[in-house]
């Protein structure tokens, strides 16, 4: 970044304000003006200082309303797993929670049929859910399951959904491959997901395949990108 000694003091000045308090979360922070006659520095150097923080994602800047700390996300989801979000939300100390949306036995689309490759006339299950930790919207979830009607779905309100499936050989889950993208605003479901205007989503879409390789489960959740970090361990490969 910044080979500019004034904009790093300013910068590691303001880290300073962060981590000892006096700069606190949902509040904005003080204005480039401010800052200036508090320190004696140039807003010149001060609005790269900003512009350098938003950068590293410690602060962000709220449309009209000035920067503000960026909260650090309270879930982690483990892409190189196969975790439940009942099981992420669980791990960081807050209870699981379900708003049942619809849970329906649907004639699958000509998309749906490609992706669980299914080439006759069989109905799927389709569910869809808002998630919720300690009450509050985190996940909305689209689950299109190869079972109508799905064996033990009533119990979809309190257990996981993969937990419920992995009671049936046939849709015992033994791996998924997936893909993430970033959503700026979708009305319906940021609405759902009571998201603020300048929140964005993480879509997340897996598709799930028991142990002879079939597509068992097709499912779209998108993560409140405010709630919910992506973690991943890589390692290089010779």
């Amino acid at each position: 970044m910044s080979v500019n000694h004034e904009v790093v003091f300013i910068k590691d000045w303001i880290l300073e304000q962060i981590n000892n308090g006096k700069f606190l979360k949902h509040q904005p922070l003080p204005s480039q003006y401010e800052i200036s006659r508090i320190i004696d520095k140039s807003r010149d150097d001060i609005e790269l200082a900003f512009h350098e923080l938003v950068t590293e994602q410690i602060i962000t800047e709220h449309f009209q309303e000035g920067y503000f700390i960026k909260s650090k996300a309270l879930f982690l989801y483990p892409v190189d797993e196969l975790k439940s979000i009942t099981q992420m939300i669980e791990k960081a100390g807050q209870s699981a929670g379900t708003l049942m949306i619809s849970h329906d036995i649907e004639q699958p689309s000509i998309d749906d049929k490609a992706i669980l490759k299914i080439t006759d006339d069989r109905a799927i299950t389709v569910i869809e859910r808002i998630r919720t930790a300690d009450d509050v919207p985190i996940v909305y979830c689209l689950d299109k399951i190869d079972a109508a009607p799905l064996k033990g779905s009533h119990d979809i309100m309190t257990h996981s959904l993969l937990e419920i499936m992995d009671r049936t050989e046939q849709l015992k889950v033994e791996y998924a491959e997936s893909e993430i993208e970033a959503i700026a605003y979708e009305p319906y479901i940021s609405n759902a997901l009571q998201c603020t205007p300048e929140e964005s989503l993480l879509l997340f879409k897996q598709i799930h395949y028991n142990a002879e390789h079939q597509p068992i489960l097709y499912s779209l959740n998108y993560f409140k990108s405010s709630q919910v970090r992506f973690v991943i361990k890589r390692t290089k490969k010779n």
